[in-house]
C-alpha cells in the first residue's frame, strides 16, 4: 500500500500542525513558570535590600509584600490549566500516552 502525494502532504500538514500546537503550549508554559519563579523570589530580594535605612511606613508595606509573596503569582487558563513546566510535561506525556494506546488499536 503506497501513499499517495497527497497523503504525503496532509501528514506532513497535521505534523507541522501538532509540532506549532506544541510550541505554543511550550512558550505560555516558560513565560509562566518564569512568573512562578520571579514571584517566589521577591521576598528574599526585598529581604536582602537595604529595607532598614526606609521609613518605617515603607517597611510595613514591604512585610506585607512579602507575605503576599508567600503563595506564588501563575498563569492560568480559566482556573483550570497553570502554565508552567511541569504542567507542559504532564499534558506532553498524557498526549504520547493517547497517541500510543490509539496507535495500537491499528
Amino acid at each position: 500500500m503506497a501513499l499517495q502525494l497527497d497523503d504525503i502532504i496532509a501528514i506532513m500538514k497535521c505534523i507541522l500542525y501538532v509540532i506549532a500546537q506544541i510550541l505554543h503550549v511550550f512558550i505560555y508554559s516558560l513565560q509562566g513558570q518564569k512568573l512562578i519563579d520571579h514571584s517566589l523570589h521577591i521576598r528574599d530580594k526585598i529581604y536582602k535590600s537595604r529595607w532598614y535605612d526606609i521609613p518605617v511606613r515603607s517597611q510595613k508595606l514591604l512585610l506585607h509584600v512579602m507575605q503576599k509573596s508567600l503563595q506564588p503569582s501563575y498563569l492560568s487558563a480559566g482556573k483550570i490549566y497553570v502554565f508552567s513546566l511541569k504542567s507542559f510535561t504532564t499534558v506532553l506525556q498524557s498526549s504520547v500516552s493517547y497517541f500510543t494506546v490509539l496507535a495500537s488499536f491499528q
